[in-house]
């Protein structure tokens, strides 16, 4: 098993692990010329960085034409695809072997192409991976000092490290998987024609969450306003006072105070919507139960790629989140929140009896409708 109590006790972000032909991969990979193929699709986000040119460790943005792909140089240079676990079943499948690590901490698998010596240079990341060798070979140098020089190179359009010093290395083949804590200095060179899968997750910082949670607290905080019932007679009325600043601060700080179960329901909306090109389509024809009774006799239903559905429980109330929205449930209906967030399909003899619930059914034709869960 790849995920076990083990792995979180002594490796999960604390020190690199490297596991020998630890994964199944999927029977149908994707190869050089199927990955040219998806890079012209303007709907795949794809990246291609040049270790040799006018500048060096260039970055291009796609799409990309199979002509242009073609004519680069034998060594040197990688196409990287974001988010193929939304685009390509066959890819997602691989996340199954994650199970044990939350849900909402997965962020998307991307894929690598990588020519001879191709890389994107010695770099950090401040989140977890795994790097899955799917096909070739990739040899992996690391350096886990945490005191180790971090500057970056200069005038670059990525973020490559200045100096690297080799503590560590590995040559990773096919079935092999590296996984690298936060903070850890990498750099994946290819050896030959090789492909690599990186699992990655989120992990999110307050600059990014406070904006946004701010901005919707904002819409509900009570318009208070300072009052200073007690003002004395200032003699230096220029002079901004401590107690001035302390009660503005308070007033602030008790504005933004609150109940966990209110940040949670937040937190749930915001880590459950999909990335902006990668919203469903509405399906509003799927309007009554007995429509998806219908169809979930010839077929399960099934989760959008793009999906999250995940539940909170906390002190009596229970929440399930999916593409930005929270759905507020009975505690009974746990079982049915627990069977929506760890299965990517259902079938009608684990759905039926929820559909002839006028709430929850309410819950599974909105979904259904927003394009979230439905039919192949």
């Amino acid at each position: 098993m790849l995920i076990n109590h083990a792995f979180f006790r002594d490796y999960w972000q604390k020190k690199p692990l490297l596991l020998r032909n630890a994964v199944d991969l999927p029977e149908q990979n994707l190869d050089k010329e199927a990955l040219f193929s998806l890079a012209g699709d303007e709907n795949i986000e794809s990246r291609l960085v040049v270790e040799h040119g006018e500048r060096p460790w260039r970055v291009h943005f796609g799409p990309f034409t199979r002509s242009r792909l073609e004519t680069l140089p034998d060594s040197g240079w990688t196409i990287l695809f974001q988010d193929m676990d939304k685009h390509l079943p066959d890819v997602a499948s691989l996340l199954q072997q994650f199970r044990g690590i939350p849900r909402w901490r997965i962020d998307d698998i991307m894929i690598s192409y990588a020519v001879d010596q191709g890389s994107v240079g010695p770099h950090t990341d401040e989140y977890d991976v795994f790097l899955v060798q799917v096909s070739g070979r990739r040899l992996w140098r690391i350096n886990a000092d945490p005191g180790a020089d971090r500057r970056l190179v200069p005038d670059l359009d990525m973020k490559i490290l200045r100096h690297f010093d080799t503590e560590q290395e590995w040559l990773l083949e096919p079935g092999d998987v590296l996984y690298l804590p936060p903070g850890v200095a990498h750099w994946g060179i290819a050896e030959g024609e090789c492909i690599t899968w990186s699992v990655g997750f989120r992990a999110p910082s307050a600059q990014e969450l406070f904006p946004e949670w701010a901005e919707e607290q904002q819409q509900t905080i009570d318009e208070h306003r300072y009052r200073d019932p007690g003002l004395e007679l200032q003699v230096h009325d220029g002079e901004i006072q401590p107690q001035a600043v302390l009660k503005l601060q308070e007033m602030l700080t008790s504005a933004l105070e609150q109940d966990p179960n209110d940040f949670g329901d937040w937190f749930g909306r915001h880590i459950t919507q999909p990335k902006e090109h990668l919203y469903p389509l509405p399906n509003p024809e799927l309007s009554t139960p007995q429509m998806l009774l219908e169809v979930l006799q010839q077929q399960p239903l099934v989760r959008h790629p793009a999906s999250k559905i995940l539940y909170m429980h906390n002190a009596g109330k229970l929440l399930l989140f999916c593409g930005g929205v929270s759905y507020q449930l009975p505690e009974s209906c746990l079982s049915l929140a627990i069977l929506l967030s760890e299965q990517d399909a259902w079938r009608q003899e684990e759905l039926e009896s929820w559909l002839q619930d006028e709430r929850t059914a309410a819950m599974l034709i909105d979904l259904c409708q927003r394009g979230y869960i439905g039919f192949e």
